[in-house]
């Protein structure tokens, strides 16, 4: 009778702890990338391209970087290309702000990249410190938070002014385009020291 009763609750344990628990990780839901161009909705699907985390020693900085190609990208045109540079690590709720500077090797840099390809393959960027140049617009910003940074996911919203489109022989374009309302969720993958 002992062992039957030992057996029974030895086989109840070992159920029990096959069973699911509210400790397990569940699964993540399928990436994106959401935002609006000129207030029109695009949407991409991150399934392969994961948003990765990386040392510059040479800076030195921190970089996040990702590039998102949406329907039918064959790379050049349609995609999404996001940078942030900054000297620390990055941290959720932290509104890191293109217009200010990173010291790379003690030069001024924006602390924030963005290009954008559309349907036809124009590119736009946001790329430049705003400054008065004669005959160039220069309004380039753009604004970038993470929301959520674990082990291996990340999200967070961006938004940017960016300008183009470029041209093999005349340069880049005085055209604004905004990114506004941009939400991302991807996986992360960290190559830190």
């Amino acid at each position: 009778m002992k062992t039957s009763a030992l057996f029974l609750l030895l086989s109840l344990l070992a159920l029990a702890s096959c069973s699911p628990t509210s400790d397990d990780p569940q699964p993540q839901a399928e990436g994106f990338v959401r935002f609006k161009v000129d207030g029109v909705q695009k949407e991409f699907k991150v399934t392969n391209t994961p948003m990765g985390f990386t040392f510059d020693a040479n800076g030195p900085v921190y970089v996040a970087t990702s590039v998102v190609l949406g329907p039918g990208s064959d790379g050049t045109k349609n995609f999404l290309n996001m940078a942030l540079r900054n000297e620390t690590l990055f941290q959720s709720g932290v509104e890191y702000q293109m217009q200010n500077p990173i010291n790379y090797k003690g030069v001024p840099m924006v602390r924030i990249l963005l290009t954008y390809a559309n349907e036809s393959g124009q590119i736009f960027n946001a790329t430049l410190f705003q400054q008065a140049i004669p005959g160039i617009k220069v309004t380039d910003d753009a604004r970038w938070k993470f929301t959520k940074i674990t082990d291996n996911w990340v999200e967070g919203t961006f938004e940017g002014v960016l300008l183009g489109p470029f041209s093999p022989t005349s340069g880049r374009g005085n055209t604004e385009l905004k990114i506004t309302e941009g939400q991302f969720s991807m996986a992360l993958l960290k190559s830190l020291p």
